[in-house]
């Protein structure tokens, strides 16, 4: 096995790019949502509250990114109540089920999470597939 191996970085144009898009759609649909983009380590590398929106949204919208992007799914993807209480208790907190966080993956690679909060879920899941169109991508993984 090799000591290292190729892999994707998101660049700061493309997190501008995804933050642009969502606010972009938030706008159109008449939102007022935060948006989070983390790279593959789950850091936050853009974030951004439109004018108005809630105050926890930026809080939940950072956590649907990190979980995205560690659990290599959308948010929302646990069905047993049992099981996210486990993952919130074993994540230190950070873990949330709630639908607005996909994975940014590139050929097969996850190399980060986009979230999307503060409207109602289906309208931050909305939200959050804008700003991964801006990078090319048809349809992300289901929610």
């Amino acid at each position: 096995m090799p000591d290292y191996i190729p892999t994707y970085k998101l660049t700061h144009e493309a997190t501008m790019k995804m933050l642009a898009a969502g606010v972009k759609k938030a706008d159109e649909i008449g939102v007022k949502i935060a948006l989070a983009v983390c790279d593959q380590s789950c850091t936050t590398i853009g974030y951004l509250v439109m004018d108005g929106a809630k105050h926890f949204a930026g809080r939940t919208t950072t956590k649907k990114a990190a979980t995205a992007a560690s659990q290599r799914e959308p948010t929302g993807y646990v069905e047993d109540q049992h099981k996210v209480l486990s993952m919130q208790i074993r994540m230190d907190g950070e873990f949330t089920n709630v639908r607005g966080g996909f994975p940014i993956i590139v050929h097969g690679q996850v190399i980060g999470g986009v979230g999307a909060g503060g409207a109602s879920q289906e309208e931050d899941v909305e939200v959050a597939k804008a700003a991964l169109a801006a990078l090319g991508w048809a349809e992300p993984p289901s929610a």
